[in-house]
């Protein structure tokens, strides 16, 4: 997976890159972070817009912030999942595995 905001800074218009340019940029990283020199005996190139959440500048400070408000005013809200605290799977369940450590006061 490649691109994010940056995509068309490296890469070009989404509009006008071709396939081959990306399969040789992935090709390039494979070989150069992995190691992997033998060519690929199977590919398969899609370009997925917009589909690669990104938070804007300041999004922690406005969540921590957010956390701050919550905790002063003894609002029983947690705030979990994607939206706040990471976009992988792994993120969503470890902020969802914190917050009911929280609720219950132990680990669990």
């Amino acid at each position: 997976m490649m691109g994010g905001a940056w995509f068309q800074e490296v890469f070009g218009s989404p509009e006008t890159v071709t396939d081959e340019c990306l399969l040789a940029r992935a090709t390039e990283a494979v070989r150069s972070q992995l190691g992997v020199t033998s060519a690929p005996c199977w590919t398969w190139v899609a370009l997925q817009k917009d589909c690669i959440p990104q938070y804007y500048m300041g999004h922690f400070r406005k969540v921590e912030y957010m956390r701050h408000l919550i905790k002063e005013n003894n609002l029983s809200l947690s705030l979990i999942g994607s939206s706040y605290d990471g976009v992988s799977v792994n993120d969503v369940i470890f902020s969802g595995r914190t917050a009911a450590e929280e609720l219950i006061g132990a680990a669990v």
